[in-house]
């Protein structure tokens, strides 16, 4: 086998916004308090919570989330959970530095785990 260049040398790796986008979400979405609104169409065109933006300069990533979370987990508690979560995913999938994770819990859901009744 030939010699190869030292890597740094070969080429660069370079990570779309896009694809940090799409990994933050997915993470938000993989926390336990995190509620998935997206559902049907909504979810083939990824509308709905929760929802990732993402901006890479450089090795560089700022990241804003917004979640739905289930009542009554206190929204804190989600909050840090989303920034951790979503930080160290990121970090472990795309190899970018994550300068900042803003998260903004935008809707409370009631998850219902037996039928109420009417009295």
């Amino acid at each position: 086998m030939a010699d190869l260049a030292p890597a740094a040398e070969r080429g660069r790796t370079t990570i779309a916004d896009r694809v940090v986008t799409r990994v933050a979400s997915i993470a938000a979405a993989e926390v336990e308090a995190v509620i998935d609104t997206r559902t049907g169409w909504t979810k083939l065109v990824r509308k709905g919570l929760p929802h990732a933006d993402a901006v890479v300069a450089g090795g560089t990533t700022r990241i804003t989330v917004e979640v739905a979370a289930t009542w009554p987990t206190p929204l804190s508690r989600v909050a840090a959970q989303v920034r951790d979560h979503v930080t160290s995913r990121v970090v472990d999938l795309t190899g970018t530095t994550v300068s900042r994770v803003d998260v903004t819990v935008a809707d409370v859901v009631h998850v219902d785990t037996a039928a109420r009744r009417v009295v």
